[in-house]
């Protein structure tokens, strides 16, 4: 439910085009609240978070008031590039800023270590929760998950049903948020630890969701046709016609997609690479540390 008087009009600037959706405006609010409460808790036992890290879950926060309260939500079913662009915000840009805050082991640590082990002990102890827990973190579980959902919300009928139908469309966010949650859990921090994806896992995962992304915006791209009926009626600001926003919006998509994935890709191969180094100062260091086995060869 938004509140009428507050709901963002594309009359006005870009920038200046906010919705004011109180359910989603409270549980932004609670959240932020929370995670502070959960820092504050953790510090006073001497354990304090990095700095950087809980700037990257607040803004994770603010991209997500942005992608669905604020611009990009107000003008989404006038232009199709700003849609892309909001979905690329909450997939790429807001699920790993929030899952790099840690706020699942930020929460155990606040918590009473009584409470933290049993909340833990309660879910992971059990064979049949260890189980669920192993084939939703499966990195080919996730993988299926987030590109079958990214496939599927871009055909014509469900896009445009989610457009029409203000419950469908937040089925539509639900689905591309949570699923990209998953998705970055696996290769940012999960927990339990022991079920991070190795490394060539997540290699495949990063290239081939740059592969599959690529020829969905490629579709939208090379199409001399609108793909979606829904824009040939929609108010067209600045100009654009309904072909050329198909053909933006699919630019921006097969352009930043390859470009962030390229990068992930990048990071993951740093991670993982041997170090040419790590022999000779292995071998420096145990000359340098004096013998204290005197005993005769």
């Amino acid at each position: 439910m938004r509140l009428p008087l507050l709901h963002g009009s594309t009359d006005g600037p870009l920038l200046a085009a906010w919705t004011l959706d109180p359910l989603l405006v409270n549980l932004l609010a609670l959240t932020a609240i929370c995670y502070g409460i959960g820092l504050r808790s953790i510090h006073r036992k001497g354990r304090p978070v990095s700095g950087w890290r809980a700037a990257s879950f607040f803004g994770g926060l603010a991209v997500v008031a942005f992608s669905l309260i604020g611009p990009l939500e107000t003008w989404n079913d006038d232009l199709f590039f700003i849609h892309m662009l909001q979905h690329l915000a909450l997939m790429i840009v807001a699920a790993p800023l929030l899952l790099l805050g840690r706020p699942v082991q930020i929460a155990l640590q606040a918590l009473p270590s009584g409470y933290s082990r049993a909340i833990v002990g309660s879910v992971f102890r059990r064979s049949r929760a260890r189980r669920v827990a192993t084939v939703l973190t499966h990195p080919l579980t996730v993988f299926l998950a987030f590109n079958l959902n990214l496939a599927l919300w871009h055909l014509p009928g469900m896009y445009v049903r989610a457009l029409e139908n203000d419950l469908v469309h937040e089925i539509e966010h639900f689905a591309f948020f949570g699923t990209s949650l998953l998705f970055w859990w696996v290769i940012v921090d999960p927990v339990p630890r022991h079920h991070r994806a190795p490394a060539h896992w997540l290699f495949g995962m990063c290239f081939g969701t740059c592969m599959i992304g690529g020829l969905v915006a490629a579709a939208l791209t090379v199409a001399n046709r609108v793909l979606y009926p829904y824009y040939l009626s929609a108010d067209q600001p600045w100009g654009l016609t309904p072909l050329a926003d198909q053909k933006l919006g699919g630019g921006i998509m097969w352009i930043s997609g390859a470009v962030y994935f390229a990068l992930m890709f990048a990071m993951l191969y740093q991670m993982v690479k041997p170090d040419d180094g790590e022999p000779q100062r292995r071998a420096a260091a145990q000359v340098a540390t004096p013998r204290t086995d005197r005993s005769p060869v």
